[in-house]
């Protein structure tokens, strides 16, 4: 669960008002703190892609169709896959051998976080939605760099981003594949 919060809120924040790269590719460090104080720190590599289309029906009226892919490599202290359309999410735990498929709740309205998202200083934004507040932090360039929250199970989370490339342009879109080992047991969710 704290993970498809985590997914659901880099979406949120790739969609405030800054600049969104057509994909990027980061590494991560991830803290979640609980409310009797235990910290669990993850380290990884998250990467995103974003595709727009527009289409034209026979009436000559134009409609954009976008699409975001993200991929999650966990490599400690568990190792995990996560991969997201926005619509499903998939996680291959490789520890436990468990393939994992959710659909994505659609009670998070991610364009109402968006529209009360609200820029706080040159670096900082700050959106709340249902009663969970936001704070995103950009570095110099506009790249996102840090996201800040407390769920609604009372975790904080703390999510840093290093080494951050906005638009590569030799991106590989099979990176954003999660490969479903056959012998792992799958679990619907």
């Amino acid at each position: 669960m704290k993970l498809f919060f985590t997914i659901s809120i880099i979406t949120i924040a790739l969609n405030a008002d800054m600049a969104l790269p057509n994909n990027f590719e980061t590494d991560f460090n991830q803290t979640i703190t609980n409310d009797k104080g235990k910290v669990i720190k993850y380290y990884g590599n998250v990467k995103f892609k974003q595709e727009k289309t527009i289409l034209v029906n026979e009436s000559g009226l134009e409609r954009e169709i976008s699409s975001k892919l993200f991929k999650w490599s966990y490599k400690s202290p568990t190792q995990k896959e996560v991969c997201t359309d926005g619509v499903q999410l998939l996680v291959i735990d490789h520890d436990l051998e468990q393939i994992s498929n959710y659909l994505i709740d659609e009670s998070l309205d991610l364009e109402e976080v968006l529209k009360v998202a609200q820029k706080i200083s040159t670096k900082d934004y700050k959106a709340i939605y249902k009663e969970v507040e936001y704070l995103i932090s950009v570095d110099k360039a506009g790249k996102l760099k840090k996201i800040f929250y407390t769920d609604t199970l009372d975790n904080r989370v703390r999510i840093i981003f290093e080494n951050m490339k906005y638009d590569i342009k030799s991106f590989d879109d099979r990176g954003l594949e999660c490969e479903e080992p056959t012998d792992y047991d799958k679990i619907e969710g």
